[in-house]
């Protein structure tokens, strides 16, 4: 494992909603009747139950205690994560309407000891808040991470854009070639699993109508990969082969050549 990763550390098993309900109940057993119970703020308000909670906890004894404090410290997690993307965008926001490093650590009580504000502190804490939202579940939280994940993105586009430009250059021949599958498909000549809805033909079907741009386009080639996986896949459980007639096999035969075609070249 490589410094910039770590082990992926996995949010509360349970919901926010999930936890408030738990606690609340804890708190109803313990309290019985008591009247600080009218004052419970509702499930969906993180923040007032945590609150509340706190502020009741003592009325909590032995094994009810223990549980309310892990319950806690779970929904506590999760108002965390849920705050991370505000304060980010918020940052960001501050930044370009025009508020400098300086100020934002000013703002934030990133001071030195020498009194005078610490951009670097500031400008750390936007790349952890970076990495924390926009990062993969193993992605240290560490300042240098985000450049990482910038690099992820560039690659991905450029994948992308391969892709795209590699579909667009095989379109017409896909376009023919998932319209002679339909027609095989339709004909009843590919090999078809009863217990299979249909869904990535009738997603094929949908494509070679519905192509307006240039991504929309290149995506034609995920649905014929997708509909000639499935028929060998049920192909080759059932022993049986994959089209029934010449016709359909030479189609079926065009479009996996045509796919590996456009994967090599994207």
């Amino acid at each position: 494992m490589t410094r910039d990763k770590r082990p992926v550390r996995k949010p509360p098993a349970n919901a926010p909603n999930v936890l408030s309900a738990a606690l609340y109940e804890l708190h109803a057993a313990a309290g019985k009747d008591q009247e600080y119970l009218e004052h419970w703020p509702g499930d969906s308000d993180l923040l007032g139950v945590l609150r509340f909670a706190q502020a009741h906890a003592g009325t909590l004894k032995d094994d009810a205690f223990r549980t309310a404090a892990v319950l806690r410290m779970q929904l506590a997690e999760w108002l965390r994560l849920a705050a991370d993307p505000f304060q980010l965008a918020a940052i960001d926001d501050a930044r370009s309407g025009g508020l400098k490093w300086e100020g934002i650590a000013l703002e934030l009580g990133y001071i030195s000891r020498s009194g005078n504000p610490n951009p670097g502190s500031a400008k750390n804490l936007r790349d952890r808040l970076y990495v924390a939202v926009n990062g993969e579940p193993g992605d240290r939280r560490q300042p240098q991470v985000a450049h990482l994940i910038d690099r992820r993105a560039a690659e991905q586009r450029r994948a992308e854009a391969r892709f795209i430009n590699a579909g667009e250059a095989r379109y017409a021949e896909m376009d023919a070639v998932a319209r002679a599958l339909l027609e095989r498909y339709k004909a009843g000549e590919v090999l078809v699993d009863p217990d299979d809805d249909g869904y990535w033909w009738e997603e094929l079907s949908d494509a070679v109508e519905d192509r307006r741009g240039a991504a929309e386009r290149a995506r034609l080639a995920v649905y014929v990969r997708a509909v000639l996986r499935a028929t060998h896949s049920y192909a080759r459980h059932t022993s049986q082969p994959p089209a029934s007639t010449q016709q359909a096999r030479r189609v079926m035969e065009a479009a996996a050549t045509l796919v590996q075609s456009v994967d090599t070249e994207a």
